[in-house]
């Protein structure tokens, strides 16, 4: 049996994940995480069955995050891939700000990530892998979110900092940096929106989101890569 565990995954970008590591590894098992959409973890159990453990946890909260673990550490004695999709965003013009928001993303993107990685580290000894969720907004400057573009920044540096700390417990660890995905994120958005972003996109489209998945998977496997910072963005920028 091999454990994974992909946070932030009943939907969107996450839920591609899990599918497609549910298809590529028949002796897999997937710790999923959610904190408000009930109907979509319900749907996963329907769709999964045992395959899958779905759980309610708010990763904007310290505790909550060392009470998943805990949980975790009780069920697993190994995880093969841990895969730290969860995420927010908040937009804001730089005179409107708000303290409180900019921390909140600022910790659910980057802080508790890295500290479940503390948390988790025992049982990703030899041989696991982690994948964090970067963005193209950590690399390409974006008006749309300032402290989300800082964020997915510091997610990047993390990974790049990680691979010293990691390298004595021969665990390796990437992340993964989409371009414009198709995701419940823009579900309300006109496709004049779309339009409009596709013109700056070399293969003039969004991404599925199987295609990002597919790209975590290749970090999951590929055992050289350590430290990478993945792009898959379609050629953003170029037009």
């Amino acid at each position: 049996m091999r454990n994974f565990v992909v946070t932030g995954s009943t939907k969107g970008i996450g839920f591609s994940i899990v599918a497609a590591i549910l298809e590529k590894y028949r002796d897999a098992k997937v710790y999923m995480s959610y904190v408000h959409d009930d109907n979509a973890a319900e749907h996963c159990r329907d769709l999964y069955g045992g395959r899958v453990v779905v759980t309610k946890v708010d990763l904007s909260s310290y505790q909550e995050m060392e009470n998943y673990c805990s949980f975790l550490r009780e069920q697993c004695s190994s995880i093969y891939a841990l895969i730290l999709n969860a995420g927010i965003g908040y937009k804001a013009h730089l005179l409107e700000l708000d303290i409180e928001q900019w921390e909140k993303v600022m910790r659910v993107n980057v802080s508790i990530p890295i500290f479940m990685i503390k948390n988790l580290i025992t049982l990703l000894k030899n041989s696991g892998s982690i994948v964090m969720a970067g963005s193209v907004m950590g690399n390409i400057p974006h008006s749309g979110s300032l402290v989300y573009g800082v964020s997915k920044g510091a997610v990047h540096a993390a990974v790049k900092n990680l691979v010293k700390f990691l390298s004595d417990y021969n665990v390796r660890i990437n992340a993964i940096a989409p371009g414009f995905t198709l995701s419940e994120w823009h579900k309300e958005k006109p496709k004049s929106f779309f339009d409009r972003i596709s013109m700056k996109i070399g293969v003039h489209r969004w991404a599925t989101s199987r295609e990002i998945a597919e790209a975590y998977l290749f970090a999951i496997e590929n055992k050289y890569i350590n430290g990478s910072v993945i792009s898959i963005d379609g050629g953003y920028s170029y037009f």
